[in-house]
């Protein structure tokens, strides 16, 4: 799902925790930092805007000298929901290590623990680490379910269930991971509905609040599985529930929510070809977040109008979205990936630190384990090996017979295949289908044909919607038209057209043989070294390391370079 839309909870958390005291036996100067921080909490209504981190940081630091340990859990809670809102991951999970030891031994008394979990749980899911992500999302759950007050516990565990399906939604289509995330949107929705009216937790603006956010998240799970029947009515139902809290003037709720609210309603008309209404909930979500300003909506605000005005064939409105798009989706992207990039190195440096230690304690353990484990080492290396080395001759026939590692489609014969003409009935069937039209169709299997000759593909900020925009078409029908007739997902789809670009690189020209690991990577559209590898071996089955050395044992075109 896309990342923005989990930080409405991120910011949600702390609406009302300016009520709320930290201790009944504190000294003047721990009260007086709680009373700073219940009125950053009321006054920032829990939108931590950049300029309340220097005063953040400020009472963080005194509550260090203090050695006040919920003071320093507070503020790093508030710090963590800040830097996610400005896209910081990385920041977001060093603070995150740091709290976690002062939280060590600790009683989530008050939901600052399970919030520094969860909000490190979406971080770290964000930068592709999904099994650490789903640890720290247990964590959070389970902290949630200490709390003995029943409203902030029902708020914080509705947070968590509806939080930890972004790591569900990385599972693509499974059917076991799709009954997941159904199952926690409506337990989200559930515990959000048990929080009393009258409390003096959360107000009960706030509740509503998450009612009709989780109502858009399940109008949205409609919206992006369209192979449930009805899926369109169902995701209108949902959709039009959170429109009625949002429209009810008895709630004042934060513009942030609506704004998400609206874009999601505008994809909805976008998929029922109501251009004009999607047209105009998107233009409604970017007025309401200029009061709340968030990089994220506002780009998928920019998405949503460049779709519907290329649909409606306003050209110059199209290309002047197209570029607002482009140009914010380039900035955002290179901040992920430095975030991504720096924190792959940290975790790796921290866990080479840890073995080291841990090798010097064990080190007659580990000498006797290396006796014993030696021979089944070499015969696993043996066995491994000889299985490489049947990849590798694979390849090479391949190779050599002129044969691409990701054969290309002849779109006529696809064309021949899938796409018949059009009587009325079938044109109507499409439609309730809602299928790719003929002629769309065929224009975007002929784009994608050129595309894959022109070799962009190894921009390494390629994304779907500008490869879409690229097309003149949307992100739905070239995403179906990925997977209809290339068979695969659009991520595994650019990989391998990477992959094979730089494969056939190693076998006629033997100078990149010479080349390290991390410049092939660069070369083929790649960002880091690690995830290159990760599609190498995904694809052909052994590693590039393993590729470049049999090539150059066996003299591969060697006469050729010469």
């Amino acid at each position: 799902m896309r990342k923005y839309l989990y930080l409405f909870f991120v910011f949600f958390s702390f609406c009302s925790v300016f009520a709320q005291s930290t201790s009944r036996s504190v000294t003047m100067t721990q009260t007086s930092i709680d009373k700073k921080l219940d009125e950053i909490a009321k006054v920032s209504k829990g939108i931590f805007e950049p300029k309340y981190e220097p005063a953040l940081l400020r009472l963080k630091a005194e509550s260090e000298k203090l050695g006040y340990d919920w003071g320093i859990l507070r503020c790093g809670d508030y710090l963590m929901a800040l830097y996610q809102g400005k896209g910081e991951d990385k920041k977001t999970i060093d603070l995150a290590n740091q709290l976690k030891k002062i939280a060590q031994g600790k009683k989530d008394v008050y939901g600052y623990i399970s919030g520094i979990y969860r909000k490190n749980a979406l971080s770290l899911g964000y930068l592709g680490l999904a099994d650490a992500s789903l640890e720290d999302f247990k964590k959070a759950i389970s902290f949630a379910k200490e709390i003995k007050n029943n409203d902030r516990k029902m708020k914080l565990l509705s947070f968590a269930y509806e939080n930890i399906n972004s790591y569900y939604e990385n599972k693509g289509t499974e059917r076991a991971a799709n009954d997941s995330m159904f199952v926690n949107y409506k337990k989200s929705l559930e515990m959000a509905k048990m929080i009393s009216d009258k409390n003096d937790e959360v107000p009960v603006d706030q509740k509503y609040d998450l009612i009709a956010y989780m109502n858009m998240r399940l109008g949205l799970f409609y919206l992006e599985h369209e192979a449930m029947k009805d899926y369109l009515k169902l995701a209108e139902v949902y959709l039009l529930e959170a429109l009625k809290i949002y429209q009810d003037k008895r709630f004042k709720i934060d513009p942030t929510n609506k704004a998400q609210t609206f874009n999601i309603v505008s994809s909805l008309y976008i998929e029922k070809k109501k251009y004009q209404k999607a047209i105009e909930y998107a233009t409604h979500a970017l007025e309401f977040e200029k009061q709340h300003p968030y990089p994220a909506t506002r780009k998928q605000s920019y998405e949503y109008l460049l779709q519907a005005y290329l649909e409606i064939g306003d050209n110059e409105k199209s290309k002047f979205y197209r570029d607002k798009f482009k140009n914010l989706n380039d900035s955002l992207d290179y901040i992920r990936r430095k975030d991504a990039n720096a924190t792959m190195k940290k975790m790796v440096k921290e866990a080479d630190a840890e073995h080291e230690e841990s090798s010097k304690q064990q080190w007659i353990i580990t000498g006797v384990i290396v006796l014993i484990t030696g021979l089944t080492t070499a015969i696993l290396w043996r066995r491994k090996n000889k299985m490489f080395r049947s990849k590798y001759e694979q390849m090479m026939v391949k190779l050599k017979n002129d044969e691409a590692v990701l054969p290309e489609e002849n779109i006529e014969e696809t064309e021949d295949h899938e796409v018949e003409p059009e009587s009325n009935n079938d044109s109507q069937a499409a439609t309730n289908k809602n299928t790719i039209p003929v002629d769309t169709k065929i224009r975007i299997l002929k784009g994608l044909a050129a595309f894959e000759k022109s070799e962009k593909f190894l921009k390494k900020d390629l994304t779907i919607s500008s490869l879409a925009a690229q097309l003149n078409t949307n992100t739905q029908y070239l995403s179906k038209a990925i997977k209809n007739n290339r068979s695969e997902n659009f991520s595994n789809y650019i990989n391998g057209l990477r992959i094979n670009y730089i494969v056939h690189k190693l076998y006629n020209d033997p100078k990149y043989r010479e080349y390290k690991i991390s410049y092939l990577a660069e070369e083929c559209g790649y960002a880091s070294s690690q995830v290159f590898v990760i599609a190498f071996k995904k694809i052909n089955g052994l590693t590039p390391s393993y590729f470049i050395q049999n090539l150059k044992d066996d003299q591969v075109n060697t006469q050729v370079s010469e």
